[in-house]
């Protein structure tokens, strides 16, 4: 998925949504004035990293101008940031519930499908998004990753080189680019694009993370060790890297290795039920059952179609 440098990204759509937001019949210039100028600090908290503060922030916003826009878009990307995508689209739903040509919240929501593997709604929402500002080749490169989810690879290739040729130095088009080439098992590709991606933004833990994953679906392990290592060494909590890592050890029965690297990942991200899943079949081998239940059961808490769509 996309890592265009997601501050600036953020700033960026905010500021340009607070310029239109709707406000309230009825609510004073002074409530409104009050409003935008939290909703602005929430902004500055948000490109700071600090997502608490900024959704105080923006909620506080909200109770001063509850139509407020970009108020909901900001607690959107919030969600995003924290991976709370079904919480994250529904600010975005809101926002879009006062103007639905919003580009910005269309983008988020479609992001926080994409989060969710809601790949024909996450397309909907870039289509309606592109007919606003087909300019936007961020959200064009994210619409060729959702065609990549739903296994329309030549629509997918369609996007993503058009993106790359309208910005040949945006790294994370070549990482969309990529995992197609992945998904179509042409790794050799795959790894030329990531190398790419790598040769642009080299302090990308991520960019290392997905090549790994690349050179492993290629059979490259030692290549793939070694990119999960940088991945990590750059960001200790890349939680791809420590999936990606622990499944790893897992298909070569590094039980241990396995178990410490999948459960450092949910202390990251204790919301996907792909590493619970995972770290199941690990509890499995190492005959620790109560663990392995109690990973099973948290799979069907958080995506009860999971383990069907395995079979």
């Amino acid at each position: 998925m996309n890592t265009t440098n997601y501050v600036w990204r953020t700033t960026f759509y905010l500021f340009a949504v607070l310029a239109f937001s709707v406000s309230i019949v009825g609510c004073s210039d002074g409530n409104i004035r009050k409003a935008e100028d939290f909703c602005r600090s929430g902004m500055d908290q948000l490109s700071e990293g600090d997502i608490e503060s900024a959704r105080e922030r923006f909620n506080k916003s909200l109770e001063l101008n509850p139509r407020l826009t970009s108020a909901y878009v900001g607690l959107g990307e919030c969600g995003l940031r924290e991976r709370l995508f079904p919480e994250a689209q529904s600010y975005f739903d809101k926002a879009l519930e006062i103007d639905s040509r919003l580009v910005v919240a269309r983008r988020g929501r479609g992001e926080a499908c994409l989060g969710q593997l809601k790949f024909d709604e996450a397309v909907d929402d870039f289509n309606a998004a592109l007919e606003v500002d087909p300019s936007q080749t961020t959200i064009l490169s994210n619409r060729g990753y959702a065609y990549v989810g739903l296994g329309k690879y030549d629509e997918a290739l369609a996007d993503l080189n058009e993106c790359i040729a309208k910005e040949p130095t945006e790294p994370s088009f070549y990482v969309n680019r990529g995992i197609l080439f992945q998904k179509k098992q042409d790794f050799n590709s795959g790894i030329q694009d990531l190398d790419k991606a790598i040769s642009l933004e080299p302090t990308n833990p991520m960019n290392y993370a997905i090549r790994g994953k690349i050179y492993e679906d290629a059979g490259s392990w030692d290549e793939a060790l070694k990119d999960f290592n940088n991945a990590l060494e750059l960001d200790p909590n890349c939680f791809a890297a420590c999936k990606y890592r622990g499944v790893y050890f897992k298909q070569l029965g590094e039980w241990d290795d396995a178990l410490k690297d999948l459960t450092r990942a949910l202390e990251i991200n204790p919301n996907d039920p792909g590493t619970y899943f995972e770290r199941a079949g690990v509890y499995r081998q190492q005959k620790k059952d109560s663990e392995y239940q109690a990973d099973v059961d948290k799979v069907n808490e958080l995506d009860p179609t999971f383990m069907s769509g395995l079979r």
